[in-house]
């Protein structure tokens, strides 16, 4: 078995950070935040990011410790809403261009944040912010760089809802709602990373997000990655449709569910190949505890792809049975299926465990190219990390971010 290395960082970073190389293009980085599922834990943040930004999956990390992030709630689709507090989340790519544009309505404040740091809390009066951007509810505008306001602009615009243009570099040209401003400013344009905040109780909305160039490359599969499924074993449909692409179930459920499903997962051999004759148009994957495979471990001929369950299982095992299933089956798509849930015979296993363990399994098949993909399980209500998680590595699967500036 050839031994693959696996770096701390990727087992341990907050999100996904793989390094990249597929084909990337300079383009504007755009997010409508349409089409997201809006629903618990995760409430849409880093879902169907795919459709909502069309170059690729830029991931998003919430920074603030209060408040609450959503995105395409029913009362205000196809919105990043923040409330209930002051609330900030960080774009996981850096912007690398000289404008940015969004559709703003503050219920007290709204802010844009420019750091060359991506480890602050996004805060307009952090000394590392580079620009900071505070929109009030009234149209009123301050600009901040090094944690002090450089600028006042009171009453700046007038109406509810906010179109913003920031354009930097030697000085900042500011649009909001038509009426411009140019401050005296310069603005560092190289890896600035991009902070979106909120203060106030009631709602505030951000839409039509536009950074003119954005760097994804560290948000990337690597070159010549076969991954491509990103499913779940179990799942609703409807609830992770805008962050998977396989969604099949157990044996048991197969008459109920077949109308609506891509396939089925069968534990036997016997049992596969009923299935595949039972339903020619459905995927079947077979999946297997690790201890079975082994120097005698056959795949029936019928079924579409193999996996195996590894609960607990640390790096050494699980790369001993990847290796070994590459061995034994040559000639189908292999799955992983890391565990979402506390399994016997590690029950006290918590969310930051088992997110850590969607990370592993990341990093893990990313050296295997046999493996094309992830069957992921349903993610207990209260792992809000773990689903948080599993988004971010649909995200990679799926999106294929492709901005390089």
């Amino acid at each position: 078995m050839i031994t693959r290395l696996l770096t701390a960082a990727a087992l341990t970073a907050a999100s996904v950070a793989v390094p990249g190389g597929a084909l990337a293009a300079p383009a504007p980085f755009h997010d409508n935040f349409d089409g997201a599922v809006h629903a618990s834990p995760t409430l849409g943040l880093n879902d169907n990011l795919k459709h909502r930004q069309g170059t690729g999956a830029v991931t998003y990390t919430r920074v603030s410790a209060g408040g609450s992030v959503e995105v395409n709630d029913p009362k205000h689709p196809g919105t990043l809403l923040m409330r209930s507090g002051p609330t900030v989340v960080r774009l996981d790519a850096p912007s690398t261009g000289t404008a940015i544009s969004a559709k703003l309505v503050p219920a007290d404040s709204s802010t844009v944040v420019l750091s060359r740091s991506a480890n602050i809390a996004g805060d307009v009066t952090d000394p590392a912010v580079d620009l900071g951007f505070l929109l009030r509810a009234n149209g009123s505008v301050q600009i901040y760089q090094a944690g002090q306001v450089v600028a006042t602009l009171d009453g700046f615009a007038k109406a509810r809802s906010y179109d913003v243009t920031l354009k930097f570099g030697s000085a900042l040209d500011l649009t909001v709602n038509g009426k411009r401003r140019t401050v005296k400013l310069e603005v560092p344009t190289e890896r600035q990373w991009v902070y979106l905040g909120h203060s106030g109780t009631a709602a505030g909305l951000v839409d039509d997000l536009t950074i003119a160039q954005l760097n994804s490359d560290d948000l990337r599969k690597r070159p010549g990655s076969t991954l491509r499924y990103y499913g779940y074993v179990g799942a609703s449909p409807s609830t992770v449709r805008g962050h998977s692409n396989l969604n099949l179930v157990e044996v048991g459920a197969a008459t109920a569910d077949a109308g609506r499903v891509d396939g089925f997962v069968a534990g036997d051999a016997d049992t596969a190949r009923q299935l595949k004759k039972r339903f020619p148009g459905k995927k079947v994957v077979l999946v297997v505890p690790a201890a079975q495979v082994d120097d005698a471990f056959q795949a029936p001929a019928e079924v579409d792809g193999v996996g195996f369950r590894a609960p607990c299982a640390g790096y050494d095992v699980l790369e001993a049975t990847m290796a070994k299933l590459e061995e034994r089956v040559p000639a189908k798509d292999l799955f992983l299926l890391p565990e979402a849930s506390p399994q016997a015979p590690c029950a006290d296993l918590g969310d930051p465990d088992l997110a850590g363990t969607q990370y592993l399994y990341l990093a893990l098949i990313q050296q295997y190219p046999r493996y094309v993909g992830f069957l992921a399980a349903p993610v207990p209500a209260q792992f809000t990390r773990t689903a948080d998680a599993q988004e971010r590595v649909a995200a990679l699967v799926l999106g294929d971010a492709r901005l390089s500036g």
